[in-house]
């Protein structure tokens, strides 16, 4: 039954199951995640067409690889802020409408410069659509479910990866490389159109704006019949302002350690993610393998990751967020040790691959499903994109590195030892921040009696931090 003294939409969202409203919801955000995986391995496959095409070295080939990378951290910077201030729906529906047009134009591209700033402007859209992603994902699931479900969303981008290793370097051989932009350009126009027709606005943040009263009123009666009406009035989650760039929050004394071994261990899964991604099929091919292994190798590698992401937020809600991250990246650094000793055996060496995808691309989401509920709602999309921006430094070097590596003609094997550096260091800022948290007390009892506005804010955040968010615990509990 409605209430008009006032309702909050986490308390609603958490006693329900999740409603079919939602399930639409999660499902086009997901889909907006697949078209990420396959634009990733278009490049991927691209590079040998594009050096034959253009007549270009392989260390001139490095602008076109990364500046789709450099583009999605810009991307990433800028949107989160505006996510926080104008809503997840229309910086999605708008980012990934830009990143259809300009991918569709990129198949046009006559030299490779043109191509390299085409790819800049597509990396733009696509990286202002996914941390707002995350945001609207974790604002519509129940806080219990809410890693799992983030995960879940998140293993599109493997998914996406998967399909482009089965398809793509069949389409580029046959067709070349326009082809394949352009059936990549053409499945973003679909989904820009799905999203623009049904994809709704985060109740959570209607409710903390206080716009669109109607919009809020109608998705709250679909995940709780007759829950709302007009006259329903609905409580604020944080006393944070909606309006303004909270970036300096990301760095109030409660959260400054875990900004920053996120964005310290995010830069270091994604330059792991985006090397392997982008050049294994071209250290594959110059190493000798057929097309065909190459794509069932790579295929191994996006199914694994697709099978990881879509487990992993289940295993962090089970035994903890952090510990989870870190025996991943256990397993991830055993299994590049083993590949770097180069098996003789393909069968072998295609379960490695296998495995080395489960886990880092999992890791890679995990640090997602972290940063979409570490941060509290006013803030939440402007953590999740600034944590993804900064992730992009990581995926910029690593594929700028993978140039480099592939012009020395360094073999894969080796690649594969060099990996086991970006992994550790993931492995050990995770281990930091669940430390951390695990041994920090709240002093929000002395904070309140601060009447100054300046301490509101950052006690509303950490108050927020404590009951809300499942990243800060008791000193009790143990590291998870």
């Amino acid at each position: 039954m409605a209430n008009a003294a006032g309702v909050t939409i986490r308390d609603v969202i958490d006693r329900n199951p999740i409603s079919w409203f939602q399930r639409r919801t999660l499902i086009l955000c997901y889909l907006c995640i697949v078209v990420d995986g396959l634009e990733i391995t278009v490049v991927g496959f691209m590079s040998g067409a594009l050096k034959d095409d253009y007549g270009i070295t392989t260390a001139q080939l490095a602008p076109a690889v990364t500046g789709g990378l450099a583009g999605l951290a810009i991307g990433s910077f800028v949107a989160g802020p505006l996510g926080d201030r104008f809503g997840r729906r229309a910086v999605i529906v708008w980012a990934i409408g830009a990143f259809t047009v300009v991918t569709l134009a990129t198949a046009s591209a006559d030299n490779v410069a043109v191509f390299s700033l085409l790819r800049v402007l597509t990396g733009i859209g696509l990286g202002a659509s996914m941390p707002n992603v995350a945001a609207l994902v974790s604002e519509y699931v129940p806080t219990a479910r809410r890693r799992t479900v983030v995960a879940l969303v998140w293993s599109g981008f493997t998914t996406g990866a998967a399909v482009g290793a089965i398809v793509v370097p069949f389409i580029v051989e046959a067709f070349g490389w326009e082809a394949a932009i352009l059936l990549c350009g053409a499945i973003a126009a679909g989904i820009f159109i799905a999203i623009a027709r049904a994809l709704p606005e985060s109740a959570r943040f209607l409710a903390n704006s206080g716009r669109d009263r109607d919009s809020l009123v109608e998705y709250c009666n679909r995940i709780e019949p007759g829950s709302a009406t007009t006259a329903t009035a609905f409580a604020r989650e944080s006393a944070a302002h909606t309006r303004s760039y909270p970036i300096g929050a990301l760095f109030a004394s409660r959260l400054r350690l875990g900004t920053t071994t996120m964005w310290i261990g995010f830069v270091a899964v994604m330059f792991t993610v985006y090397l392997t991604n982008t050049w294994l099929p071209f250290l594959f091919k110059e190493a000798g393998f057929a097309i065909g292994t190459i794509a069932l190798l790579t295929t191994l590698l996006q199914v694994g990751g697709t099978i990881g992401c879509a487990a992993i937020g289940f295993i962090q809600d089970r035994f903890g967020a952090h510990v989870t991250l870190v025996w991943a990246s256990v397993l991830g650094a055993a299994m590049a040790m083993s590949i770097a000793v180069s098996p003789s055996s393909t069968t072998l060496l295609a379960v490695l691959i296998f495995v080395l995808g489960m886990c880092t691309n999992s890791i890679s989401t995990g640090y997602t499903a972290v940063s979409a509920t570490f941060y509290p709602t006013d803030v939440r999309s402007t953590g999740t994109s600034w944590a993804a921006g900064i992730s992009r430094v990581g995926a910029v070097a690593g594929a700028a590195v993978g140039t480099t590596l592939a012009s020395m003609g360094v073999t894969f094997q080796q690649v594969f030892l060099l990996l086991l550096i970006p992994i550790s260091v993931s492995a050990i800022c995770m281990s930091l921040k669940g430390l951390y948290y695990r041994n920090t007390i709240g002093a929000t009892d002395i904070d309140m009696r601060d009447p100054s506005p300046e301490s509101r804010v950052e006690i509303a955040q950490s108050v927020n931090l404590q009951r809300n968010e499942t990243e800060l615990v008791h000193v009790q509990k143990p590291l998870r």
